[in-house]
């Protein structure tokens, strides 16, 4: 019977070949508690062709030199680089080669995590090898993979922290599919996958979701000038309480460059289940929409734009039951955007009002603060009823001439303020079929 062992292992500052140092501890899967830490000054070389593993949690301090064709792999459960340490590639400056692989592996069946003490940029792995079922973490600190991020297995997680792939213009993951990816978190800020653009128009994926069970990626295109784009996605809609009529998920886009001339082409790919029931009976008339304070609905309305399904933002096999979505030409960015997809449309015909806004601000300001539908002709007489959430009537005018202000007139809310939130409404112009929608008080 092997006995449990608790050490810790010293390296020296000198030169040591790593495919025979990393060797000896091949009982580490047995020790309760087994750390290996590198000196500030240490030097260590991963040279061409060699294949090393490594038993022991790693505390990083000194300067760790991969080559081409190395392969590290890493069994234990943390990796942590302390302030200071380095992972540079076999070039003079340390990120212009090509480097090793670092290979995660669930060979001892533990879930594992990647602590980057170290701010320094592009001071990341050169190439992140993720084979583990149980997944990664990147807990502290912000991770930077210099050249290429591959899944095998499993996922990488990120504990409100970034992970930074490439530099500008460069860098690739591969691998990613619906059960290997980047998980975000749920809500609308936390950690981000950082792509880098360089001075030519790019494609960048951006293999994201939420939780284990949510991939809902994208990709884009960019032109304009050289700058970092990160994505997260939240499992709700920004600034507004859930729409049947959305997808239940925000896409959030955060740019480094103000760049009046840059545009943005985005495919956004998300699942059945994360559908509203008015999306999910209107699939076919989706489009991307986008968040703008200065809309009175705050989400953009636009033209349908076809369905594509099955979802083949992947490397691996189509996602059955998701659907992509293309909006072409975002312009005019800002360092903080919201995406999302919608079916809200207008019913046009010559019964319908010229406008029919989506919320008021009953709050006396002198803006949108009653409910202003614009006929077509002046004769037109428009019956309009409002509904709470449960369907309950609270507002009704047979001839309405633009009045309501957030104000009851049927029963108990007979001159009572309603309360701010969701409505539905249902209009109808000279006795035509109804058209219904939703408006939003909010004071």
């Amino acid at each position: 019977m092997i006995p449990k062992i608790s050490f810790t292992i010293f390296l020296p500052a000198i030169k040591l070949l790593l495919g025979l140092f990393f060797l000896i501890p091949t009982l580490g899967h047995s020790q309760a508690v087994n750390q290996f830490y590198i000196f500030p000054n240490a030097n260590i070389y991963a040279h061409p062709n060699s294949n090393l593993n490594i038993f022991s949690d790693i505390s990083h301090s000194g300067t760790f030199v991969s080559y081409e064709t190395a392969m590290i792999n890493f069994y234990s459960s943390i990796w942590q680089n302390n302030v200071g340490s380095r992972l540079p590639d076999e070039s003079a400056r340390g990120i212009d080669g090509i480097g090793g692989v670092f290979r995660f592996s669930d060979l001892l069946q533990l879930p594992q995590r990647i602590n980057n003490l170290n701010s320094q940029a592009f001071n990341g792995f050169p190439n992140l090898r993720l084979d583990n079922s149980l997944n990664i973490t990147a807990d502290l600190g912000n991770l930077h993979v210099n050249n290429n991020l591959d899944f095998a297995k499993g996922n990488l997680i990120l504990n409100n922290v970034d992970v930074n792939v490439g530099r500008q213009g460069t860098g690739t993951i591969t691998g990613f599919s619906q059960r290997n990816f980047i998980v975000t978190g749920s809500t609308m800020t936390g950690g981000a996958l950082v792509r880098n653009t360089g001075s030519v128009p790019i494609s960048l994926d951006f293999p994201i979701g939420t939780n284990l069970d949510s991939y809902t990626p994208l990709t884009i295109k960019y032109s304009g000038l050289p700058q970092s784009i990160k994505f997260r996605v939240a499992d709700n809609l920004y600034n507004k309480l859930n729409f049947p009529e959305y997808v239940n998920k925000t896409w959030i886009m955060k740019t480094t460059v103000v760049d009046p001339t840059a545009k943005v082409d985005l495919t956004l790919q998300h699942n059945s289940l994360e559908e509203g029931i008015v999306y999910y009976k209107n699939r076919d008339q989706a489009y991307v929409t986008r968040y703008d304070s200065n809309l009175t609905g705050l989400w953009d309305v636009l033209p349908l734009v076809p369905t594509i399904t099955p979802g083949s933002i992947t490397q691996r096999a189509a996602v059955f039951s998701a659907y992509m979505n293309t909006r072409l030409n975002v312009d005019a960015i800002k360092q903080i955007e919201y995406f999302s997809k919608s079916v809200i449309k207008r019913d046009i015909d010559e019964n319908t009002p010229v406008n029919i806004p989506d919320a008021i601000s009953p709050n006396g300001d002198g803006f949108n603060d009653v409910y202003e539908v614009v006929k077509r002709l002046p004769t037109d007489i428009v019956r309009f009823e409002v509904y709470s959430r449960n369907q309950v009537l609270v507002y009704q005018d047979f001839d309405y001439n633009n009045t309501f202000n957030g104000t009851g007139n049927i029963g108990g809310f007979m001159g009572n303020n309603l309360p701010d939130g969701i409505y539905y409404y249902l209009i109808s112009v000279n006795g035509a079929k109804g058209i219904p929608g939703y408006l939003i008080i909010n004071r």
